[in-house]
C-alpha cells in the first residue's frame, strides 16, 4: 500500500469521504454530460451563421473546452478520493492541474474581453435619438446600451479596469496550495523513511 493512501479497515471517515465522492463524481459527470450535449447542439448553429468561426468565436469554444476537460478533472480528483487517496502524487497532480485549468480559463476570458464583436452578433446602433416622420405622426426613438460583466461572487475583483482577476487569483491559491499538499507528502514520506 502506498505511503499516502489511507486504510479503508473499520474507517468511518474514509467511508464517509468515499461515500460523498462518489455521490459528487457522479453530479460533476452528470453536469460534463449535460453541457457538452448542449455545446454539441449549438456548435452547428453557430458555425453555420458564421459566428462559430470568428476569432470571438474561437475563444469562446475554447473557454467551453476548458470548463469542460476541468469538469473531467474534477471528477478524477473525487475518484482519487473515492479509492482513498487523500494526498497521493496523482491526487495532488490533479489539484495542480485544475489550478492551471482555471489561470487557463482567465487568459481565455480576457483574451475575448479585447477581442472585437462581429457585426453579424451585434449591429452597429442607431445614433442615440432618432425622430422618424412618417405621414403625420412623429415616432422619436433612445436607445440605452448597457454593459454586463461576468461577477463570480466573493473572488470578483477587477481594480477598476473591467478584467475579473478572481478566477487568476482562485487559480494561483489551488496551484500554491496543491504544491505546499506535495512538500508535506514528501516531508512525511522522508520522516517514514528515516525512522
Amino acid at each position: 500500500m502506498n505511503a499516502t493512501e489511507i486504510s479503508s479497515t473499520a474507517n468511518p471517515r474514509l467511508s464517509r469521504i468515499q461515500t460523498a465522492s462518489r455521490i459528487f463524481r457522479y453530479v460533476v459527470l452528470a453536469n460534463l454530460v449535460f453541457n457538452v450535449g448542449f455545446w454539441l447542439l449549438m456548435l452547428p448553429s453557430s458555425i453555420e451563421n458564421g459566428t462559430g468561426m470568428t476569432m470571438r468565436g474561437l475563444f469562446v469554444n475554447a473557454s467551453l473546452l476548458l470548463m469542460f476537460f476541468w469538469f473531467w478533472k474534477l471528477a478524477q480528483l473525487f475518484r482519487f478520493y473515492e479509492r482513498g487517496q487523500i494526498f497521493a502524487a496523482e491526487t495532488i497532480r490533479c489539484i495542480k492541474v485544475l489550478g492551471m485549468i482555471c489561470v487557463i480559463g482567465w487568459m481565455t476570458l480576457v483574451a475575448i474581453r479585447f477581442t472585437p464583436r462581429s457585426a453579424a452578433l451585434v449591429p452597429n446602433p442607431p445614433a442615440g435619438n432618432q425622430v422618424v416622420k412618417t405621414g403625420s405622426v412623429v415616432k422619436a426613438t433612445t436607445i440605452t446600451t448597457e454593459h454586463h460583466y461576468l461577477r463570480m461572487g466573493f473572488f470578483s475583483f477587477d481594480f477598476g479596469t473591467g478584467i475579473d482577476f478572481g478566477t487568476l487569483f482562485v487559480g494561483a491559491s489551488v496551484i500554491l496550495a496543491a504544491w505546499i499538499m506535495d512538500e508535506g507528502r514528501k516531508i512525511q514520506e522522508e520522516q517514514e523513511l528515516t525512522v
